[in-house]
């Protein structure tokens, strides 16, 4: 990848994502995967003045050190972890594959591995730090497979939709919060299907800048490329039925979801091409579960469908919840006004 095109993405990253100032400390975690861009952090942290720390996870190490761990102590947060995070300003953390749903862990060791994540988002808000998560680095062989790119194109491709203006951004995000009000009746109609439920109070919006106000409130981390802005669905105000897909690095894309709610409650559910997979979600998913909590509409004019991100391109809607769902060329309607058509964001009026 052009050289140049990782420091620009360095740039953006340390001045508007976290608006490193000279004299602060700059932690950058990487996999092996993300090792090129992390050193350019590393580099682009020292020009304005910050004192940057790279960290490697090795993914092979990783692998085998999990399964040679006792049980007991997989997933634990170390107290040299606590203390990195109270003294570091700002974070940069690139993650890898394994992750994002590589086959060389099961689903049960990735959550295994992972069970320190509320206890490392606790002491990051402690430390009131200013973070980001760059989202390239969930990209490897399995996935580039599914979606027939090579990862590089892949890589590549988040990279360029990393520098969109991320204030404008968060201008349509506001515009959307105003359009999707809490208590409002939402439908949504993808595949000849359609789908209704009330729109709930809790929102989020990531514009890939970690501002004064999340630090307060505790939202320290953004996603870059960004951005999505989401909605609470009232779970129990689910009806009708829903077609979105998901790609599964471990099983292949999930094509082709059917999902009909009555009430609230799940009572078909369907899949042309990994019903058993289905199935197998859907047991070991409580009832009180088998629901969609928030929708989620895509604010990213750059990023493409098919780069691994679906979900942040500009008018997508996904629908998370049991699992992540996303939806194909579909239209929502809220208060009986048309916020997306054909996957497009309506023009908003002044």
């Amino acid at each position: 990848m052009d050289a140049s095109l990782l420091d620009q993405v360095a740039d953006k990253v340390l001045r508007e994502s976290l608006r490193v100032r000279a004299g602060e400390t700059v932690t950058i975690e990487t996999w092996n995967t993300g090792l090129e861009f992390a050193k350019r952090v590393a580099v682009r942290a020292r020009r304005v003045g910050a004192v940057p720390l790279l960290l490697l996870e090795d993914e092979d190490t990783f692998v085998e050190g999990l399964r040679q761990t006792p049980k007991e102590r997989v997933g634990g947060m170390g107290k040299h972890e606590r203390a990195l995070l109270s003294k570091s300003d700002a974070y940069v953390f690139v993650p890898g594959p394994v992750l994002g749903g590589s086959s060389r862990l099961s689903q049960k060791e990735v959550a295994a591995s992972t069970a320190y994540n509320s206890s490392w988002y606790s002491a990051a808000k402690k430390a009131h730090l200013r973070g980001v998560r760059m989202l390239f680095g969930y990209v490897g062989p399995e996935l580039a497979g599914i979606l027939c790119k090579p990862v590089d194109q892949i890589v590549e491709h988040q990279f360029k939709a990393a520098l969109i203006d991320f204030q404008q951004v968060r201008h349509t995000g506001l515009h959307l919060s105003r359009r999707l009000r809490p208590g409002a009746r939402a439908t949504l109609r993808a595949g000849g299907e359609s789908l209704s439920f009330e729109l709930g109070a809790e929102e989020g919006l990531d514009d890939g800048v970690v501002s004064r106000h999340d630090v307060a409130t505790g939202s320290n981390m953004t996603n870059v490329p960004p951005g999505y802005y989401a909605r609470e669905i009232v779970a129990s105000s689910l009806n009708g039925t829903v077609r979105v897909y998901a790609p599964v690095p471990r099983i292949g894309a999930t094509g082709d979801l059917r999902l009909e709610f009555r009430r609230g409650r799940l009572v078909k559910w369907q899949s042309e091409t990994n019903q058993q997979w289905l199935d197998e979600l859907v047991r070991t998913t409580p009832k009180d579960r088998r629901a969609f909590g928030a929708v989620v509409i895509g604010l990213n004019p750059i990023l493409r469908d098919g780069y691994g991100q679906d979900r942040l391109a500009e008018g997508a809607i996904t629908l998370f919840g049991m699992f992540q769902g996303t939806t194909q060329s579909a239209d929502l309607d809220v208060g009986g006004k048309a916020v997306v058509r054909k996957g497009s964001l309506t023009p908003t009026t002044p």
